[in-house]
C-alpha cells in the first residue's frame, strides 16, 4: 500500500496520548511504519493476531495509519520494544558530552 500523496509527502508522524504512529518513504514504491503504544516492559506477541490487536489500539485513527496497517502482511509485522530513561537534565561533565542516541 501506498498512499496516493506519497510524492509530496514522504514522512508522517501521527499522535496520540501516550502512544504515536510514524510512516516514512522508503523508496522502490516502499512504505515502512513504526506503532508506539506505552505499555508495561517485557510483553510478547503470539505469531497471529499482531495486526489484530493494532486495529484495536489505533481504532479510530485517521484513515493514514489505519489503511497501513490493513495493508501489510501479518508475518511483516515485527515487535520491538523501546525502553524510554528517566531524562538528565546535564549532558556534560568536563570535557564529555553525550549526543544523539549515545544519550
Amino acid at each position: 500500500f501506498v498512499p496516493a500523496d506519497i510524492e509530496s509527502v514522504g514522512y508522517r508522524v501521527f499522535l496520540g496520548h501516550k502512544q504515536y504512529f510514524v510512516s516514512s518513504d522508503v523508496g522502490a514504491g516502499k512504505m515502512q511504519w513504526y506503532a508506539f503504544n506505552k505499555e508495561p516492559a517485557g510483553g510478547v506477541d503470539g505469531p497471529e493476531g499482531k495486526k489484530e490487536r493494532l486495529l484495536k489500539i489505533f481504532e479510530g485513527w485517521c484513515d493514514n495509519v489505519v489503511d497501513l496497517i490493513l495493508a501489510t502482511d501479518e508475518e511483516a509485522i515485527l515487535r520491538r520494544d523501546i525502553y524510554d530513561r528517566t531524562p538528565i537534565f546535564t549532558w556534560g561533565r568536563g570535557r564529555v558530552t553525550l549526543l544523539g542516541d549515545s544519550v
